[in-house]
């Protein structure tokens, strides 16, 4: 039976090769999904009538039936069943997987969390699919740390390994720090036993110097160092060593790869001693390399292995793939090596401590190969249009639901209505400040914490819009982060809240990562931090910063915000890689060659000159008269007016719009922007220029931070603040992104953009709603 193979990016594709190759009776074997595309094996009918044939002849009744009907059957064939088999195993584990996630949602955020730590998918899911269902996001968390603390081996203790006549080996690859390790296992061991029941033993000649080291380890804890080749001086060795001397034996490095593995087992299991073997893992190393190393060594005919040492951790940004490993194959830990320094660097660490130090904050290192939360929506947005489309029963069984409640008679429109709402579901999950906004209403419908109180959040969401800007190309253009502080209402009286609205110079608002909420009795923000004095707006906005320098952006980052003091301009000055603009009022006071005076006076003596001519970004239309505007600066050197010496470089940026020949009149004045010398001109009044399009926004948060006071009155303010904030970011996308039509369709708004806060409110309540219905 000739059994072939074909490859396409669709399912379509593949089957039109099949077609092609076999013709339209074509047998299908198996059929899947790789990387990449879909694999399908086939065969023609001919093949499948001479199997048939095989088939329906008489079964031989000898005792060894099964297995001679086994042999008999073709190589091709068996192992085209066994990958019918594995697709199929696959595919019922892909359901079961699938319907846990919908009965407890909490799992995929779980799942993205671990993975970011470095955890194995095969792990997760294995782990993930025991999760209880009614579990919130933190005890969620919780539970999946005890499961990993109860399932990872560790050394019970180390008097359980240090015995008289312990033998023990390490092995592993090459490079992962062997030599070091036992040197500090001779240290430990010659405490015990002192020198004279200590002996090294190496067995690598392969690598220049290798024994040398050794040996001079040996000199400094005056222990005896021996160097064998084979395995008949390594037993002689042994045969001359007395029965309770410790035995500490150091291997050449040899690849998982290498046929070698296998010699270096067999010489150590005839030592004439039982040789306890450990492997050493280089925590620094990729888990699939680890996981092939474990199972190489694990398999090599050897002795069992008694555990592993895990070292370099000083160096390895992620820890999870290493105890991945050790869970797996099941290999105890005895040891960690966190440095060079002998016998310093050498810890004996519970699994509690293990986990705890793996599930540490990893915001410090970019997780390049780790799905961020984009990701996960990119691809469970494939996965919904790959699934097979629902049946007409089932379709209108939603039309139903949505009849009366869609504008625009969506709900009995039939196919096209629902073409419609697949087409803006699909525009939501394509933005990043509209996903935000979604995922934030879902939890605070469900009764659950929209911005937990551990910063996770706010941290994911500033990492999506990095992410998003990466994958856009745009990251030289910088993010800008627009900041706000107004007035809201809650139980505790009146307060304070703070929001900043980030946004790319070219990509419109990308959702809002950080908010702060202020009242009498303290303060919370959605970063994970409180406190119960009252911050004045100037420093809950040095907070803000504060936190956004920490995550260590790998994009130019400008702030922008309204006013301040000269205190606030001024410790913002002494931080020389914080890049800001203050938009000052016009009666703002600064010193200008030598004379003080007014922001609105220097605006009216300023030069001008167009900023971004041949750019239509800058060229606005519609305003004053219709007539084609551009963005005009002028800048100026000015210093801060008090008693203390004046601030230096510093620029007082004004800007305008008028025609872009400069000719006419109706200038229309923009603002005047305080900023640092080391600002471009360029990126500030484009930043600007969108804050000014994007205040509508700013005025929408309070609107919204009533409405789900209203909504819900039991949930606390930092929810409501995170909510509110998403909500007004994914609303200014929705009424201005060049894409959104649709969504302004099933909004109900006018084209005219006179729309209300309350308006743009009820009609993305109303289409989130609809976005949960359509699954």
């Amino acid at each position: 039976m000739n059994i072939s193979r074909f490859f396409g990016s669709t399912n379509r594709e593949a089957m039109r090769q099949v077609r092609l190759a076999l013709g339209p009776d074509a047998l299908i074997v198996s059929n899947k999904r790789v990387n990449g595309g879909v694999e399908i094996l086939a065969t023609d009918p001919t093949s499948a009538a001479r199997i048939e044939a095989q088939a329906d002849a008489p079964a031989p009744t000898a005792p060894g039936f099964a297995q001679g009907a086994a042999q008999s059957m073709p190589a091709d064939v068996m192992q085209a069943i066994g990958s019918l088999k594995g697709a199929l195993e696959g595919r019922i584990d892909e359901l079961v997987w699938g319907s846990h996630l919908k009965r407890a949602p909490q799992a995929v955020s779980l799942f993205q969390a671990l993975m970011g730590f470095g955890f194995s998918t095969a792990l997760l899911r294995a782990m993930l699919k025991r999760l209880p269902e009614h579990l919130a996001a933190g005890p969620a968390f919780q539970w999946a740390r005890q499961e990993l603390v109860k399932h990872l081996p560790v050394l019970a203790s180390e008097e359980e390994l240090w015995r008289p006549g312990l033998a023990l080996a390490v092995v592993g690859p090459t490079g992962v720090g062997k030599t070091t390790t036992l040197a500090k296992l001779a240290a430990r061991a010659v405490r015990r036993f002192g020198p004279q029941g200590v002996v090294l033993v190496t067995t690598d000649t392969y690598r220049i110097g290798a024994h040398e080291q050794l040996k001079i380890y040996g000199q400094i804890l005056r222990v005896p160092v021996h160097v064998v080749q084979d395995a008949e001086q390594l037993a002689l060795v042994v045969r001359g060593t007395g029965p309770d001397s410790v035995i500490l034996i150091d291997n050449v490095g040899i690849s998982q790869r290498d046929r070698y593995v296998a010699e270096q087992a067999a010489m150590l299991a005839s030592a004439g001693r039982d040789v306890r073997r450990l492997l050493v893992l280089n925590a620094a190393s990729h888990g699939d390399t680890l996981d092939e190393v474990a199972r190489t060594y694990r398999n090599d005919g050897g002795t069992p292995l008694a555990g592993c040492i895990i070292t370099k951790l000083d160096e390895a940004a992620r820890l999870g793939a290493v105890l991945d490993t050790c869970i797996r194959y099941q290999l105890p830990v005895h040891y960690v090596s966190d440095g060079q320094k002998v016998p310093e660097n050498l810890h004996f660490l519970s699994a509690l401590d293990l986990v705890d130090r793996a599930l540490a904050d990893a915001s410090a290192a970019s997780a390049l190969y780790a799905p961020t939360g984009a990701d996960l929506a990119a691809l469970m947005s494939v996965e919904r249009s790959s699934a097979s489309r629902p049946d007409v029963a089932a379709r209108a069984g939603r039309q139903r639901l949505l009849s009366g409640f869609l504008a625009g008679g969506l709900g009995s429109a039939g196919a096209a209505g629902d073409q419609v709402l697949q087409r803006v579901c699909d525009y939501l999950d394509s933005q990043p400040a509209c996903r935000q906004a979604f995922e934030a209403w879902q939890a605070f419908r469900d009764g659950a914490a929209a911005a937990p109180g551990n910063g996770a959040a706010a941290r994911h969401a500033y990492k999506t819009i990095q992410v998003e800007m990466r994958q856009a190309g745009r990251g030289d253009e910088g993010i800008v982060l627009s900041h706000a502080d107004f007035n809201v209402g809650g139980r505790q009286g009146r307060g304070r809240m703070s929001a900043s609205l980030a946004y790319g110079l070219s990509q419109g608002v990308l959702g809002s990562p950080l908010q702060q909420v202020r009242f009498a009795s303290g303060w919370q923000s959605s970063n994970g931090f409180a406190g119960i004095e009252p911050l004045t707006s100037s420093q809950a906005l040095l907070e803000d910063i504060d936190w956004y320098q920490a995550q260590q952006s790998q994009f130019p980052v400008l702030h922008l915000f309204d006013g301040g003091t000269q205190a606030l301009w001024r410790q913002l000055q002494e931080h020389a890689d914080v890049l800001w603009g203050a938009q000052c009022p016009a009666g703002a006071r600064f010193v200008h060659e030598e004379t003080v005076t007014t922001a609105g006076a220097l605006a009216k003596a300023c030069g001008y000159h167009p900023v971004g001519r041949h750019d239509a970004e800058f060229t606005l239309s519609g305003m004053a008269g219709g007539s084609a505007r551009a963005l005009w600066v002028g800048m100026q050197e000015v210093g801060l007016s008090s008693r203390r010496a004046a601030a230096q470089d510093l620029r007082l940026h004004h800007m305008r719009l008028q025609r872009e020949d400069g000719g006419g009149a109706g200038a229309t004045q923009l603002a005047s922007v305080l900023a640092p010398a080391d600002v471009a001109p360029g990126m500030l009044a484009r930043a600007v220029l969108m804050r000014q399009e994007q205040r509508w926004v700013l005025r929408a948060m309070p609107a919204f931070w009533e409405v789900f006071a209203r909504t819900r009155q039991e949930s606390g303010p930092l929810d409501r603040a995170y909510l509110s904030a998403a909500m007004g970011a994914a609303a200014w996308q929705l009424l201005h992104g060049p894409e959104s039509s649709a969504a302004r369709q099933v909004l109900a708004l006018p084209e005219e953009k006179a729309w209300t806060v309350a308006q743009v409110a009820e009609g993305m309540l109303r289409l989130f709603a609809v976005k949960a219905l359509m699954g």
